[in-house]
């Protein structure tokens, strides 16, 4: 989602135009393996230390715990990705005054006792990090990144120049947003990454665990943690021992990443408790979940105005994402097969390969919702999709292939990648009619065992408190929540959230107002953590919970899905700076303590 950049759009488009030969697919795997290594596609020695038979997916060294450093790289005089003649530090957005490494650490898979080894970025002042004087700590930021694929050769630290320092929405660097004539791109130096570093922060990002973890959410947020300890270690090692004895820690992530920054916060405290390790302390600062993945499936018995077909995974079934916003069909992803191919291929992998060990305090899924069967939710044509999909990236030249791949099931009567119950094919569908798909329904009335134990992992997955998982269900730090930013624009065809200009405005001021929660899944899921925790008593408020939204209006506002982290992150339209952006106000108001307690829900930009 969040690397699918303008270059992959351009390949796609001409790919269309100029009438180009298909892409060949034939040697992509046709089913999803029940076992194997975590990542299938080799990584050459420019990866290092994550590639090779002492990287991802070897053995953990033995003695080492959850958290810790096991090696690092230093990546400035390193070939960049895409030119192997320029070094990192050449390219565009390379941080100033700063440090950026490759490090290979170790975290926990099936439950906190399942050692893995995962990749991931730390880029940090070459001073050191810096040690506010008032609260006495320094500050990390662990950001999550968007859906890029699940095999490793995908994963930021593999292209740091556009995953990492790239510009928005590709990574964390200059303020960026939009396409063609209406694209708006800020100065690398201006940008968040900078910025952060310019303030003596600490940056740490995790790739996760590849192959099998695909939006399961106690592993996002232990490889997420995780990273941010190995990175505490980084730093007192290259400072002689002297590093930051705590760190005030704030939980960051869009899409993907949005869904795993939600869940870093609800298990900070207990991971560290039963995950514990000697590198520096780490204390939960605040939460920014950019259109986090969320309220997957809907709930009507515990969501109020909310209907079956609300859920996440029912907008996207058959929702087909415009280029170049406009709809032409030949140039539009079925965005659904796409993402779905992730999430069942993963998860089928995963389940036969590991299974939480009995008494697990954090297992990854519901210890009574063992091995997973594909054929219970996938057609054989579907379960193929999901197979050859799995294997892909989502951006670059992979995303030919994911289209060519997907395409077919733009004719949803034709082409079914699920079974019926969850298809929910109309009797009188047309040919490429959106309709939503029938994963509500089904999970909430099903009998069938094969489809209950999806379902009961969908359920399990869910962030906040509509979660059926017994992990706590807010992030907090010391028992009360921490501040916690929902961003989302209005016009989000993925995570979906879509503002009808006509009912959702006041007639008389002309101001849009905030979507229905069955109209955008960042309001149902501010409405869960609103009355399940934040503000539930109608009197005192528990903490500070805000909803801060972007409507579309032309190129200023694409209000888009890739638009949000650069909207969010900038000063104003015409002022494309981190600092003094509504995300920064957030980040240093939760560090310093000064946000109010209460919960809020606005449109940032209404008219």
């Amino acid at each position: 989602m969040r690397r699918t950049r303008l270059a992959t759009v351009v390949a796609v488009a001409c790919c269309v135009v100029a009438s180009c030969s298909k892409v060949d697919t034939s040697d992509l795997p046709t089913s999803v393996p029940g076992v194997g290594p975590t990542t299938t596609i080799a990584l050459d020695e420019s990866a290092a230390p994550c590639a090779g038979s002492d990287g991802v997916g070897a053995e953990v060294p033995d003695g080492a715990r959850a958290g810790d450093l096991v090696e690092a790289t230093e990546l400035a005089d390193r070939p960049s990705a895409s030119d192997p003649k320029t070094t990192n530090a050449d390219t565009e957005g390379f941080p100033d005054g700063a440090q950026v490494w490759r490090i290979l650490y170790v975290s926990t898979g099936a439950d906190e006792t399942d050692l893995r080894l995962v990749c991931g970025l730390v880029a940090a002042p070459a001073d050191g990090p810096a040690l506010d004087s008032e609260r006495g700590t320094a500050t990390m930021v662990a950001w999550s990144h968007g859906t890029v694929g699940v095999e490793q050769a995908c994963m930021p630290s593999n292209e740091p120049e556009t995953g990492f320092w790239g510009a928005m929405g590709g990574g964390i660097g200059a303020i960026a947003w939009g396409s063609g004539l209406g694209a708006k791109k800020g100065d690398p130096s201006n940008g968040a990454l900078q910025t952060m570093l310019d303030r003596g922060w600490v940056v740490a990002a995790t790739d996760y665990i590849p192959d099998d973890s695909y939006i399961i959410g106690r592993i996002a947020a232990a490889n997420t943690i995780d990273a941010a300890r190995a990175a505490s270690e980084l730093m007192t090692n290259e400072h002689g021992g002297a590093g930051p004895d705590a760190y005030d820690t704030l939980a960051w992530g869009h899409s993907q990443g949005g869904h795993a920054s939600l869940w870093t916060g609800q298990l900070f405290e207990e991971y560290l408790e039963v995950a514990p390790n000697d590198n520096s302390e780490l204390f939960l600062a605040g939460v920014a979940a950019e259109a986090p993945a969320s309220n997957l499936i809907v709930q009507p018995a515990l969501q109020d105005g909310v209907e079956y077909g609300d859920g996440l995974a029912d907008w996207e079934m058959h929702k087909s994402i415009e280029v170049f916003n406009v709809p032409i069909p030949a140039l539009e992803l079925q965005i659904g097969p796409s993402l779905f191919s992730y999430i069942f291929g993963s998860w089928t992998e995963f389940s036969a390969r590991e299974a939480p060990a009995d008494g697990a305090r954090l297992p990854a899924y519901p210890p009574d919702a063992p091995e997973l069967d594909l054929a219970a939710v996938a057609t054989p044509q579907g379960a193929e999709t999901i197979a050859q999909i799995q294997a892909l990236c989502l951006s670059g030249d992979d995303s030919k292939a994911v289209k060519q791949l997907t395409d077919p099931y733009r004719n949803a009567g034709k082409a079914k990648m699920l079974t019926e119950e969850l298809w929910n094919l109309p009797e009188d569908y047309s040919d490429g009619e959106f309709f939503h798909g029938g994963v509500d329904r089904t999970c909430d009335t099903t009998e069938d065992q094969g489809l209950t134990r999806w379902c009961d992992w969908i359920r399990w997955n869910i962030p906040g408190p509509l979660g059926a998982n017994p992990f706590p269900k807010l992030p907090t730090s010391g028992g009360q929540p921490v501040p916690l930013l929902i961003a989302q624009g209005a016009h989000d065809q993925v995570i979906h959230c879509i503002a009808d200009s006509d009912s959702d405005s006041d007639t008389a001021t002309g101001a849009v107002a905030v979507p229905a929660a069955s109209d955008c899944m960042s309001v149902a899921l501010y409405e869960s953590l609103s009355t399940g925790g934040y503000c539930s008593d109608g009197t005192d408020a528990a903490g500070h919970l805000q909803l801060s939204m972007f409507v579309a209006d032309g190129s200023s506002s694409p209000g888009s899905h890739l638009a949000i982290p650069g909207q969010i992150a900038a000063r104003s339209v015409d002022a494309l700076e981190f600092d003094g952006s509504p995300l920064d106000r957030f980040m240093s108001g939760a560090l310093e303590g000064s946000l109010d307690a209460g919960c809020s829900a606005e449109v940032l930009n209404a008219r």
